[in-house]
C-alpha cells in the first residue's frame, strides 16, 4: 500500500507538470537531461502496432511521450516505429541499425523469443537496449528492463479472491489469459502461488484469447453452451488477465439464456478501463469486478527510463527488483476491500494521465 501511495503521488506530479508544459506527459522527474544540455542522442522506439484498445492507446502515449521528451531535451532525437508482428518489428530494428549513429533502442516486443536474435544484434552493434513489458528471458547485455508488476498483480488477485470467498468451502472457476508471453505466465504464477488449490477448482482448461474481447466472448459462449446446467450453476468465479477479455466474458454472460442459472459472483481482471467499469455499473447481473491498474500510459515510463540510461540522470519512476523496474499496481473494485472503488479511481490523477490523450 505504501508503494501504491508513493506512486500515486508521483503520478500527480507528472500530471501537474504536463499541465504546466502544455504537453501530455513530460519527464515527470523520472528521466531525461532536463533540457538545455549540449549532448545529442539518437533513439529508436519499436512497439506493436494498433489503432484501438490497449495497444492503440499505448502507441498514442508512446508518441506523445517521445514528443515531450524531445521538447524537454533539444539534443534528443526519437523515432517511433510500430509493427503488426514480430517480423515487422525485426525489419524496423534492422532499418534503425542500418541508419547508423543510433544510441538506444527501446523495444516492446510482440514476442520475446522471436526477437531474441535481433535483440542480440542490437547489443552487438553497441547500441543500448531497454525492453518493456514482454521480457526476453535470460538475455544478457540489456541497459534496462521495465514492466508492470505482473507477479504482484497475480498475487494481489489471489489474495483478493481468497478473502472474497473466505466463507465458501469450494470455489469453481474459469481462467482466461492473453497469450503465452511472460506477462501471462507471471500473472498466473502470482495467482497460483497464493490460492488454496484444494479449495479453488479450475473447471476447464485455460482459455487463451490473444487479448481479444471477441475471442473471449466466443470461448465463454462455447463453454456455456456445452456445460451442464449444474456446472453452470456451480461456477463461482471467472479469472481473467485483461479488461477487454472481461468485457467479452461479460457479453457472453449477459446474453446467456440457457437452462442453467448464473451464479458468478466475481470476475477478476487487469486494466482499469473506464468502459469496463461502466459495463459493470450497467449490468443486470449480480457479478462484481475486481481489476488491477495496468495502463497504456505505462509505456511512458519505458521511454523515460531509456532516456535516463542515455543521459546518466537518475530514474525514479519505478522500483527496481532483481534487475527489472516494476511499475506498481493497485486494486479497483465495486465489491469492497480494494485500494480504490470506481468513483475514487475515476477522480484520481492516474486515471487523468491514462485518459490525457486519445488514441
Amino acid at each position: 500500500m505504501k508503494k501504491y501511495a508513493a506512486w500515486v503521488a508521483a503520478a500527480a506530479t507528472i500530471v501537474a507538470l504536463a499541465g504546466c508544459s502544455g504537453g501530455p506527459g513530460g519527464s515527470g522527474g523520472s528521466g531525461g537531461s532536463g533540457g538545455g544540455g549540449d549532448d545529442s542522442y539518437k533513439m529508436g522506439v519499436v512497439i506493436p502496432s494498433g489503432d484501438h484498445g490497449f495497444t492503440g492507446e499505448s502507441v498514442a502515449h508512446a508518441k506523445a511521450e517521445a514528443e515531450q521528451l524531445m521538447k524537454d531535451n533539444p539534443g534528443l532525437d526519437i523515432t517511433v516505429k510500430d509493427g503488426i508482428d514480430a517480423s515487422a518489428q525485426i525489419a524496423s530494428i534492422e532499418n534503425l541499425l542500418a541508419g547508423g549513429d543510433l544510441d538506444m533502442i527501446m523495444l516492446w516486443p510482440m514476442e520475446g523469443e522471436a526477437l531474441r536474435s535481433t535483440a542480440q544484434n542490437i547489443v552487438d552493434a553497441n547500441v543500448k537496449l531497454v525492453v518493456y513489458d514482454r521480457l526476453i528471458t535470460d538475455f544478457e547485455g540489456l541497459s534496462g528492463q521495465i514492466m508492470g508488476d505482473n507477479v504482484g498483480i497475480g498475487t494481489m488477485m489471489g489474495d483478493y479472491v481468497t478473502k472474497f470467498y473466505a466463507d465458501d468451502d469450494k470455489v469453481n472457476y474459469l481462467r482466461f489469459v492473453g497469450d503465452s508471453s511472460t506477462v501471462t505466465s507471471q500473472r498466473s504464477e502470482g495467482f497460483d502461488d497464493v490460492v488454496d488449490k484444494g479449495k479453488f477448482n479450475q473447471v476447464a482448461n485455460t482459455f487463451t484469447t490473444d487479448w481479444s474481447s471477441e475471442t473471449a466472448q466466443n470461448q465463454m459462449e462455447d463453454w456455456l453452451n456445452s456445460a451442464s446446467p449444474d456446472d453452470i450453476a456451480n461456477l463461482d468465479l471467472v479469472v481473467t488477465h485483461d479488461d477487454e477479455i472481461t468485457d467479452g466474458v461479460m457479453n457472453a454472460l449477459e446474453s446467456y439464456s440457457g437452462a442453467g442459472t448464473l451464479n458468478v459472483k466475481l470476475i477478476t481482471s487487469v486494466g482499469g478501463r473506464k468502459e469496463t467499469l461502466d459495463k459493470f455499473e450497467g449490468t443486470k447481473l449480480d457479478t462484481k469486478l475486481d481489476t488491477y491498474y495496468f495502463s497504456p500510459s505505462f509505456i511512458r515510463e519505458a521511454l523515460r527510463l531509456s532516456v535516463s540510461q542515455l543521459t546518466g540522470d537518475p530514474y525514479t519512476g519505478a522500483e527496481e527488483k532483481d534487475g527489472i523496474y516494476l511499475i506498481p499496481s493497485f486494486s479497483i473494485s465495486n465489491a469492497g476491500d480494494s485500494d480504490e472503488d470506481f468513483d475514487s479511481y475515476r477522480s484520481s490523477d492516474v486515471f487523468k494521465e491514462r485518459y490525457s490523450i486519445s488514441s
